[in-house]
């Protein structure tokens, strides 16, 4: 394999102090400009799921389609997205970063552009996936970036930066105006506000990212067979979990076919990774012997289920039990974003609670916290729970999401030295955007069959008895508003078992956590070994940026 020195990249040479530090080297422009369009192009990222979530309901009557149907645009993008993260790492070696950051915030900008323009549901599809494809490269790059830029002592400050940053656009600020555009406009405006602030984001990469943040980069020729067999094994599992609700599952043989060719495609992408005949593999898969990085992948799907599915479920429950406007939900889910945007600020004591007590005792607390807010929420849903009896779970939520996230992330790879963290990233975050997808799918499958189930039973309950007693006749028109009520409480019942489903999930997870590495005391000494395809004779391949990966999230 070819190694290309990187050494005289383009890179402008002003320099700013940094922040907060006496008597230490400058920090390039050129460091600070790459933060901003990280910041921004993550934070517009953010700003179309979260309000995508809150405005589902207004994007189904506009382009004349189901609940169930319109959740395939978040879970369509999510899958894209796990492409997407996967294939960034080589992406980045191919293209160099600028290249590849500043095509992505273009295509994501044309695809926003396309997705407000767009008349009906499968148009908005394709322009989603497409968003997908170009919006997995930011978060995991990002992670990469602060990496390879920033020396350890300096990595918490700036991704603290960073993190508050992304939430305040992406979690507070977005469900409020969202939901503001939904009620006064059109939801077409949440993607119409992306054009503008990518491209400018896209700019900023082109102007200050330099091609690659390491001083010798691997000469990548594309696994051509790898990418093909992730992206049909990909397409093909996630067809079968959009048509499986609608398709009767397993008695549809359409179904059966598309999830063979999903697990058959995945298994031999594996296999097609893992041999030794495929010199420059998508994914060093041989990173999971890694028991951090095999760590972060198992707990990432179930953190990706618990994420999704409760970003997905809240706007769903206040929209449609509550009656809430799109702006009176946006404004609740606001308040989960500035639980999360406190909590961040934090994050430097998570951190020293990470070393001092161990990540799986932190991860342990934040997944105690998600299961009281989804138990609390299951305990008080009623068709007219008093608003301010929302706010406690929610805030807990928002806590749960800026403890885990940076959590998982530290005590994962604390053991990954910096020169391995782009692979080990993109498989962890290719893991949990994968476990999102199945989470809103898992929602969305239980809002159905739990919400027959109730119905079926309260009106077999109410009408196998006799209703002249409570004064309603079978052919009445009390009788069918009596129908409508027990199809809300219905509802109701639903979402109170999909909220202790999502509690049991939260507590499932805390069986996975002795997997994670040890955190106590400070890093172990890296334990990923070379993979056979990078030279060993390169000495300063091995001695770039040494020190253990200490990022959060």
């Amino acid at each position: 394999m070819m190694i290309r020195d990187m050494t005289n990249s383009r890179e402008p040479q002003g320099r700013l102090p940094d922040p907060g530090q006496k008597g230490v080297k400058a920090i390039p422009v050129s460091i600070y400009g790459t933060l901003l369009a990280f910041t921004l192009s993550s934070g517009i990222e953010q700003w179309t799921s979260t309000g995508l979530n809150v405005t589902l309901p207004d994007l189904t009557g506009t382009l004349g389609s189901s609940a169930d149907e319109a959740s395939w645009a978040i879970t369509v993008y999510n899958t894209a997205f796990a492409v997407s993260v996967t294939l960034s790492h080589r992406l980045a070696n191919r293209l160099g970063n600028r290249r590849m950051l500043s095509l992505a915030c273009v295509i994501y900008a044309l695809t926003s552009l396309g997705c407000a323009l767009s008349p009906e549901l499968p148009l908005f599809l394709c322009f989603r996936v497409l968003q997908g494809l170009a919006g997995g490269v930011f978060l995991a790059r990002t992670l990469v970036f602060v990496t390879q830029r920033f020396e350890p002592k300096d990595r918490t400050a700036y991704l603290r930066t960073y993190g508050l940053g992304v939430f305040l656009i992406g979690r507070f600020a977005s469900p409020i105006l969202s939901g503001w555009f939904a009620d006064n406009w059109s939801w077409r405006l949440l993607f119409l506000i992306n054009v503008p602030a990518m491209l400018l984001a896209g700019w900023i990469f082109h102007r200050y990212t330099s091609p690659h943040w390491i001083s010798e980069v691997e000469d990548y020729k594309p696994d051509i067979p790898g990418i093909a067999l992730l992206m049909l094994g990909a397409a093909a599992l996630q067809a079968a979990l959009s048509r499986g609700e609608i398709d009767d599952w397993f008695g549809s043989n359409t179904i059966v076919l598309l999830t063979t060719i999903g697990i058959v495609c995945n298994l031999l992408f594996a296999a097609w990774q893992l041999t030794p005949k495929n010199r420059q593999p998508v994914l060093h898969l041989d990173y999971l012997g890694d028991r951090g990085v095999f760590s972060a992948a198992v707990l990432g799907v179930v953190l990706g289920m618990l994420l999704g599915g409760s970003l997905y479920v809240l706007p769903q429950y206040l929209r449609r039990v509550e009656s809430h406007s799109a702006l009176q939900t946006g404004v609740f889910i606001s308040i989960t974003g500035v639980a999360t945007l406190v909590t961040l600020s934090a994050v430097q004591w998570i951190g020293a609670a990470i070393f001092k007590l161990g990540g799986k005792t932190v991860m342990a607390f934040a997944l105690f916290v998600q299961m009281t807010a989804m138990g609390w929420f299951g305990h008080i849903v009623t068709v007219d729970t008093p608003d301010r009896n929302l706010w406690a779970p929610l805030i807990l939520n928002g806590i749960f999401v800026g403890i885990s996230v940076p959590t998982l992330a530290v005590a994962a790879f604390m053991r990954v030295d910096a020169k391995h963290v782009s692979t080990a990233r993109a498989i962890y975050y290719g893991a949990r955007q994968f476990g999102a997808s199945l989470g809103v799918t898992a929602v969305v499958v239980l809002l159905d069959r739990r919400q027959s189930l109730h119905s079926s039973r309260l009106l077999e309950h109410f009408f196998g008895r006799n209703l002249s007693i409570l004064g309603v006749s079978a052919q009445s028109e009390s009788a069918i508003r009596f129908s409508g009520a027990i199809t809300r409480q219905a509802l109701v019942l639903t979402y109170a078992d999909i909220f202790y489903t999502m509690a049991a999930l939260a507590g499932v997870m805390l069986l996975f956590l002795p997997i994670l590495p040890s955190t106590v005391g400070g890093a172990a000494k890296p334990a990923i070994r070379e993979p056979q395809t990078r030279p060993q004779s390169e000495p300063a391949l091995h001695a770039v940026l040494d020190g253990p990966h200490e990022a959060a999230s």
